[in-house]
Parts: structure tokens; C-alpha cells; sequence
């Protein structure tokens, strides 16, 4: 990123995805001191609307952990090379994050329930009910938040990343995830968080985060051996697919995929066989 200014023009207009991913850019290659100005300059907007109460405070909480996740992220990459502390840092950034802005608005399901009942004029609408009724607690609805927080930082952490390589490092970005491996005491504890989580309904979200660094190494496993293999884009795109569709039980078994490579390191052992 050549100016200061231009970064923190492209983080304050808010475009999605675009401008958490430039804020990661800036951490990435210029570290913490630039990272956090521009960080400053993009929540100004964010903190000047809700006060002006143009911004809810959950919206405004959600916008400002997005780029506080982001960043985190980023800077970990930065300093210590290694995407699974990078993407422990931004799960737990975003978590905290949320977390926060749930006591700060009042609880995610009222705040949103307020802001359907003001756009309907004051009335109760489906809308507002069919809220309360998709989530089965306070927890539950925070938790979803969180998810979404956590994907959506990761992916602006990973474009961020594909601009840097791409920029100095061509083809860097796809060796960095194809190498990914959990530390084996994160993947268990996350297995163990995870299951935890799934035998109460209120922290079935949670458990999704706290697995979410597995689920990513199990996917970047899987295109590491798609890659090595010679497949082809067939086996990735039925493997998002059923993602979609089928999340749990895939999800289950990338987080178990993770967790036996954390332990015998199944890319090490398969460069042995050859």
C-alpha cells in the first residue's frame, strides 16, 4: 500500500470484504503502527454514526470487531509467520468482539427485534417473530453473530494476504494455506470445545467457532491433496457444495481430518512414502 491516505480512504467508505481486506494489507506489509492508524481513521465513521444514532450499536459494534478481528489477524500473520496462530488470534478477537458489542447493545435478539419493530413503523411484524423464534436464546443468536464475523474476517485476512503475495510473492498464498497445520494442543482443545458445545443447543454457533481454525486447516488439507493428486477443481467444488448443505457432518469430519494431522502430520508422512 504506497499512502497512508489511500488505505484509509478505502477502509472508511466500508465497502464489504474491500476494505477490511485493505486494513489487513496495511498490517500485513506495514505492521502495527500504520495498521493501527489506519484502523483508527476506518472506525471514526463507524463510531461518529452510531452516536449520531444514524448506526445501532450492534451494527456498529459488528463493523468495528469486524476490522478489529481483521487486523489481529493480520498482525499475528505478520509476526509470526504461522496461519494457525493467525486465525486463533482472529477467532478469538471477533469472539471478544461480539461479546461486547452483545452487552454493549443490550442482547442481539432485542436489538435486532427493536430495529425490525422501528422499520415496520412501530408495529410487530412476522418479522420480529419469526426472529424470536429462530433463535432459541441469547447465546444462540450471539454465537451465530460470531460465526459470521469469523468467516467473513477470515476471507478479507486471506484476500488481504492473495493482494501481498500477488504483489511480492506470487503463488506465495497458495503454499502458505497448503501448509497449514494445526498445533496439536489448539486442534484438541478446539475438538473438545467443539463437542462440548454441540450437546446444548444454545452453543451449537459457539462450538462452530471454536472449531473454525480446524475447519479451515481441514480444508486447506483437502486442497493440498487435491492439488498433489491432480484432481482438478471437481472434488473442491462438490467439497463447498456440501458444505452448504450439508455443514455438520462435513464440518465434523474437516475438524477430525485436522486433528489426526496436527498429530502425525499426514503431509510429512506422505513425502516420506514416495
Amino acid at each position: 500500500m504506497r499512502s497512508r491516505v489511500r488505505a484509509v480512504i478505502l477502509t472508511m467508505v466500508g465497502i464489504p470484504l474491500i476494505s477490511p481486506a485493505v486494513l489487513a494489507l496495511v498490517g500485513l506489509r506495514r505492521g502495527s503502527g500504520d495498521g493501527l492508524f489506519v484502523l483508527a481513521w476506518a472506525l471514526l465513521p463507524l463510531v461518529a454514526a452510531a452516536a449520531a444514532g444514524y448506526m445501532t450499536p450492534l451494527m456498529a459494534g459488528m463493523a468495528i470487531t469486524h476490522f478489529v478481528g481483521v487486523l489481529a489477524g493480520a498482525l499475528v500473520l505478520r509476526a509470526t509467520r504461522s496461519w494457525s496462530w493467525a486465525l486463533v488470534a482472529l477467532t478469538a478477537a471477533s469472539a471478544l468482539g461480539i461479546l461486547v458489542t452483545s452487552q454493549v447493545a443490550g442482547g442481539v435478539v432485542e436489538s435486532l427485534s427493536q430495529a425490525i419493530t422501528e422499520a415496520a413503523g412501530g408495529a410487530q411484524s412476522p418479522e420480529a417473530q419469526q426472529l424470536s423464534q429462530a433463535f432459541a436464546s441469547e447465546s444462540q443468536a450471539t454465537g451465530y453473530l460470531c460465526w459470521v464475523s469469523v468467516i467473513s474476517a477470515a476471507l478479507a485476512l486471506i484476500l488481504g494476504r492473495w493482494w501481498q503475495a500477488t504483489l511480492y510473492n506470487p503463488g506465495g498464498l497458495r503454499e502458505e494455506l497448503h501448509a497449514l497445520r494445526m498445533p496439536i494442543p489448539v486442534a484438541g482443545a478446539g475438538m473438545l470445545l467443539w463437542i462440548y458445545c454441540l450437546v446444548n443447543e444454545h452453543l451449537v454457533f459457539w462450538g462452530a467457532v471454536a472449531a473454525f481454525p480446524m475447519m479451515v486447516a481441514g480444508i486447506c488439507l483437502i486442497h493440498w491433496l487435491v492439488a498433489r493428486k491432480g484432481w482438478g477443481r471437481g472434488p473442491l467444488i462438490a467439497m463447498y457444495i456440501t458444505l452448504v448443505i450439508a455443514a455438520l457432518p462435513l464440518a465434523g469430519f474437516l475438524c477430525g481430518l485436522a486433528l489426526i494431522d496436527s498429530w502425525i502430520d499426514i503431509r510429512a508422512r506422505s513425502g516420506n512414502n514416495r
